[in-house]
């Protein structure tokens, strides 16, 4: 298990983030102040390794050291690739979205069985056509700025295949469920804003969605009506679950 980030050598905003990420992903991270390097680890065994300048994130970026899926196999490619586009934004904290996009990177790697040139199904026989229907829950450092709270509430693609519940505030949360395509398709619109943090701590497909109170998106102001709008006791404990509180 890696260890607690040492965050002594850092200090002002980088001392934030790092502190924040060992928050959302406690026992992946592991931070070493002497080389100034932080290494996260998946759950699917792809290790990424970034070395942090003294002056990120104000006047420079993280650069890539090492970057490993499942066997080991080099991602360095693959993952500097979809750093440069994460690079759009200068004087900003970008960590978290780096992670986010090494974490679907070694996912989409294990789903194709790239890594070891056998079919999935034939691994696991397992039927792999995609479900009708997917639920997530989203976390957010904070969800405030207005316009983001209406893209939250508004699908801008198919907005009747998915229902849901949006709490805004410190820390934010989404839940969506419904049509795949459509929950796919707006989590992803929603992952293209500018975020100081944007963690998806559920990701369930499934033969039927969720129900909730409301037959729409609808804005709680708290926890406890986030759940109290969830519709159904093991729906309930999932999202509880997936949000840290059991």
């Amino acid at each position: 298990m890696a260890d607690t980030p040492d965050l002594d050598a850092t200090g002002g905003r980088q001392e934030a983030e790092l502190a924040l990420l060992t928050a959302m992903y406690p026992g992946s991270l592991d931070w070493n102040g002497q080389r100034r390097e932080l290494t996260y680890r998946t759950e699917e065994g792809g290790v990424l390794t970034l070395r942090l300048p003294d002056d990120y994130p104000e006047k420079s970026t993280p650069q890539l050291v090492t970057a490993t899926g499942k066997n080991k196999t080099d991602l360095r490619d693959l993952a500097r690739s979809r750093m440069v586009a994460l690079e759009n934004h200068p004087d900003e904290e970008t960590l978290d979205a780096i992670i986010q996009a090494f974490d679907e990177l070694v996912k989409q790697r294990a789903q194709t069985s790239q890594e070891t040139g056998h079919p999935v199904d034939q691994l696991n026989g397992k039927n792999t056509s995609k479900p009708a229907f997917k639920t997530v829950v989203v976390w957010l450092h904070h969800l405030l700025n207005t316009n983001k709270r209406k893209l939250a509430l508004n699908p801008s693609i198919n907005s009747g295949a998915v229902k849901g519940i949006t709490k805004p505030g410190y820390p934010g949360v989404l839940v969506y469920s419904g049509n795949a395509d459509a929950v796919e398709a707006h989590v992803a619109e929603l992952r293209n804003q500018r975020w100081q943090a944007f963690q998806v701590r559920l990701d369930e497909p499934g033969q039927s969605p969720w129900n909730f109170a409301a037959d729409s998106i609808l804005e709680v102001e708290s926890m406890s009506e986030v759940t109290k709008n969830i519709v159904g006791e093991i729906n309930k404990q999932a999202f509880l679950k997936a949000i840290g509180v059991k």
